[in-house]
Order: C-alpha cells, then sequence, then structure tokens
C-alpha cells in the first residue's frame, strides 16, 4: 500500500531484490484505495506492507474481524506507523515494536499466526540513505527561503505560523 511513494517504492525494491516475482508484488496506491476499504483482496497477500501517509480519515484496511476468515496473509510491515491516529487504517494491533522486539502477534480465531512489525523509526535502519533522501527533498526549500515571498512553501509556513500565533493569543 503506498506503493508510488518514496517508502512504497523502496519496498517493492526489496521485494524483487529477494526474490518475490513481479506478479506476486502487488503495488497498490492511491488510485487502487479510493474507493475506500476494507479490502477483502489485501488478506490474500502472505506479506501486506503498509507505507501510506495517512492525512485524512479513510476506511479501514480490514477489520479485526477479517482476519479470523480465510486469509493467506501472515505479517503485516506496517511502515506508517499510525496506531494513535483514531483512523489508523490498520485496527488490528496497538503498540509499536522495536528493534530489539520488531514483531508482536495479532491474536485471531484463525489458526494460520499473524504477526505485525510497526517500528516507528524505521528509517533509521538506513541512516545514510535516509539523510541523503531528507537533504535531497529540503535543499530545494532552503535555497527558497531568499526568496520566501515567492515560495508557496515559506508562504504556506507563515501563514500558519502567524495563525498558532493568533491562537495562542485568544487564549490568553
Amino acid at each position: 500500500m503506498g506503493a508510488l511513494g518514496r517508502c512504497g517504492k523502496g519496498a517493492c525494491d526489496f521485494a524483487r531484490a529477494v526474490g518475490i516475482p513481479e506478479d506476486l508484488i502487488i503495488k497498490w496506491d492511491m488510485a487502487e484505495t479510493k474507493a475506500g476499504g476494507p479490502f477483502p483482496r489485501i488478506l490474500q497477500s502472505e506479506i501486506f506492507v503498509n507505507c501510506i501517509y495517512l492525512n485524512q480519515p479513510i476506511p479501514p484496511f480490514f477489520t479485526p474481524a477479517m482476519l479470523d476468515g480465510d486469509r493467506n496473509m501472515s505479517v503485516i510491515v506496517d511502515v506508517s506507523c499510525d496506531t494513535t491516529n483514531p483512523h489508523n487504517p490498520i485496527p488490528v494491533y496497538s503498540i509499536n515494536t522495536t528493534f530489539d522486539k520488531a514483531v508482536v502477534e495479532v491474536v485471531t480465531k484463525n489458526a494460520l499466526p499473524l504477526e505485525v512489525c510497526s517500528i516507528d523509526h524505521l528509517p533509521t535502519l538506513l541512516p545514510r540513505e535516509s539523510s541523503e533522501a531528507f537533504s535531497r527533498d529540503l535543499l530545494p526549500t532552503i535555497i527558497d527561503l531568499e526568496n520566501r515571498e515567492k515560495s508557496s512553501v515559506w508562504g504556506g509556513a507563515e501563514a500558519l505560523f502567524q495563525e498558532k500565533v493568533q491562537a495562542m493569543r485568544s487564549v490568553r
């Protein structure tokens, strides 16, 4: 899920690198999910990797009750880790895992075990790559600071700052 974003592309690249055939890599993104979930098809994959950017309420991708029925899924890798978001699209677990304890079991009525990996700082496994990608994305915005009055990013940041300043003043 989220196959067209940076993390999603990386997940697809990783799947290819470990020998998963291309036809078994399901590359869903916003176009495939725009109708809204739940999506029973997800449960037929053995591994589900969630790489979405959640910026608005969406229906869940699947529900806890769906896990009790027929499924092949035995691993969920939740790169997005939206466990504290009330609109979490994977409402089947509620804790983030760690490097020391990378997975947690999801209790279901199904005999097939199900584990979730939800390390909320997973990009730190690749510090150089994540730093380079972040720098590459940030540099144009920093360069644009010189012309901030014409920049939509800096204009938006200033507008948000002024809005929050006004909100703080109204609280007093």
